[in-house]
């Protein structure tokens, strides 16, 4: 049984969950995976807002982690994932990173390096999105030097909308897009043994 954890519970996560959930079922893996989700951050209002995230009026004030496990009926463990804890991901194959802060994101990278996980990390802001499926004939200076060296980015908390868009309801869609393509295309692969013709792609629209 392929072990999966599924970090983060936002913007393109809590969609990701949602997709991987019929994709098991559709093709025929939902007896042969074991999904956890983490997560530490609640359901604001600013979440429901044009269904940007994949949440209801319900969930309102809940945990991400334990709306989306309760609903879908997967484990989950309301935890941030830090240095002191990343050892919760050492039981699983496959990492799917759905993050907004890069110090995590590198953290990330380099476990999953050192530790012969899969990883695969989609991003999103606004209109733009893309996915990367890490590369373990790179190393972390690789990483570090294409995605981790720029000091002020490093500093930033991100979002899959950008603060303009949300305050004038302009809500982009690229979150959603990312999270059907990623599960439907590139992660369904990785369940049929099959090998991608890139391991990074990008678009913006």
């Amino acid at each position: 049984m392929k072990k999966i954890a599924i970090v983060g519970c936002g913007g393109i996560n809590s969609w990701v969950v949602k997709h991987i959930n019929e994709v098991s079922k559709e093709f025929g893996h939902e007896q042969t995976i074991y999904i956890k989700l983490f997560d530490n951050d609640q359901v604001e209002e600013k979440n429901l807002l044009r269904s940007n995230q994949n949440f209801k009026l319900e969930d309102l004030m809940q945990e991400k982690a334990e709306a989306l496990g309760n609903r879908f009926k997967y484990d989950f463990e309301c935890v941030f994932i830090t240095e002191d804890n990343i050892h919760l991901l050492e039981p699983f194959d496959d990492i799917i990173v759905g993050v907004d802060n890069h110090k995590v994101r590198q953290m990330l990278y380099k476990f999953a390096l050192e530790n012969h996980k899969y990883l695969l990390d989609m991003r999103a802001q606004g209109t733009q999105l893309g996915y990367y499926v890490i590369d373990h004939t790179k190393d972390i200076k690789y990483y570090n030097e294409k995605f981790f060296n720029n000091p002020k980015v490093m500093e930033r908390k991100g979002s899959c909308q950008l603060k303009r868009d949300v305050e004038n309801d302009h809500i982009e869609n690229a979150n959603k897009i990312i999270a059907y393509m990623g599960i439907y295309g590139i992660y369904l692969k990785r369940l049929r043994n099959e090998e991608l013709s890139t391991n990074e792609w990008k678009f913006i629209y």
